[in-house]
């Protein structure tokens, strides 16, 4: 398994990766998938339905393997300030799935929901209430793996 995480590292080195935009497309991909369903009697509307999933699911994961990051990174602030969330908190955020400093693999490192101050904390598996030192705000984490050895 090791291995396989180090050519999956490797190949993903100079990409995009995931960000909220590619979280919301798969969102919409299955919203699409489920009127699929729903309209399977109609099979006109089915097959637009498919070919509108497929779009969004092809299209999501052209993001994540795409090198032009800098694109990929407008794309992004052009869908949250759609959302209207480009100052707020946002439902994906810790959705992000990038490496540790090679430093600190007992650390993780979060933003506060409320300043967006980047806190470091214990990996320690579990949950936990984190209060941010700039705005003295309380909120939950939750760490799924511990500390790497």
């Amino acid at each position: 398994m090791g291995k396989f995480l180090f050519r999956l590292r490797f190949f993903m080195q100079n990409r995009y990766g995931t960000d909220q935009l590619y979280w919301g497309l798969i969102v919409m991909y299955v919203i699409l998938l489920l009127l699929r369903i729903a309209f399977s009697r109609i099979t006109l509307m089915a097959r637009i339905l498919a070919v509108l999933s497929w779009a969004v699911f092809i299209f999501a994961f052209y993001r994540v393997f795409s090198r032009n990051i800098e694109r990929r990174s407008r794309e992004n602030e052009t869908f949250l300030r759609l959302l209207g969330r480009a100052g707020k908190t946002n439902p994906f955020e810790n959705m992000s799935f990038g490496n540790l400093p090679k430093s600190e693999p007992d650390k993780k490192y979060v933003r506060c929901p409320k300043c967006k101050a980047q806190l470091r904390v214990p990996r320690q598996k579990g949950k936990h209430t984190v209060r941010c030192p700039r705005c003295d705000h309380r909120f939950q984490i939750r760490i799924y793996r511990g500390a790497k050895k």
